[in-house]
């Protein structure tokens, strides 16, 4: 089985430094040509990815179409899960990186989503690719966090090591399983 991970394109936010978590922000313009330049790197895949599944955030949703149409798929059969959603950063959204420091300087946000439970929610969304084993490979459109604590999780790693990956806006990465364990075959 293969999994492409797309991260969704740049947002003001990001370029602002504050947290999104659960708000809906729109991908900017800058964010939109990243995700044109991912696609061109999808396209020659047209012909492997036999579904696509998006973040219900419409930064990621929006990423999803392009991917499609990159593609050749039909976006009316991409399916959005709730899984893929970002971490919830409860308080600390849409604050930035100064205003976070001064509010919360041990990086505990109230209603922060614990480590376990993202890492729950990604073992979650690689056992329902695990179950669907399509045809070919599965594309799947989110967020930064999620990605990283996925790849994690993919990989036997521990949250903490969420580091060793990056995940940059409009970044496309492929893991690939074999025998039952998942390599990172492009990151």
């Amino acid at each position: 089985m293969r999994l492409y991970l797309l991260r969704h394109g740049e947002t003001d936010w990001n370029k602002e430094g504050r947290l999104q978590g659960h708000r809906d922000i729109p991908m900017n313009a800058t964010g939109v040509r990243q995700v044109e330049a991912a696609c061109r790197k999808l396209a020659p895949l047209r012909q492997d990815i036999r579904l696509i599944c998006t973040s219900p955030l419409q930064r990621a949703r929006k990423s999803a179409e392009m991917a499609a149409g990159a593609l050749g798929y039909p976006a009316a059969r991409i399916e959005a899960w709730p899984d893929l959603i970002e971490r919830g950063f409860g308080e600390g959204e849409g604050l930035n990186g100064e205003e976070r420091q001064a509010r919360f300087p041990d990086k505990r946000f109230p209603g922060l989503e614990s480590e376990e439970e993202i890492v729950e929610r990604a073992g979650r969304v690689l056992e329902r690719c695990k179950s669907l084993r399509p045809e070919g490979a599965i594309l799947l459109v989110a967020h930064g966090a999620f990605l990283k604590a996925l790849m994690a999780a993919a990989l036997g790693k521990a949250y903490g090591d969420r580091e060793l990956f990056i995940v940059e806006p409009a970044s496309l990465h492929l893991l690939e399983e074999q025998d039952g364990r998942f390599f990172m075959r492009s990151l």
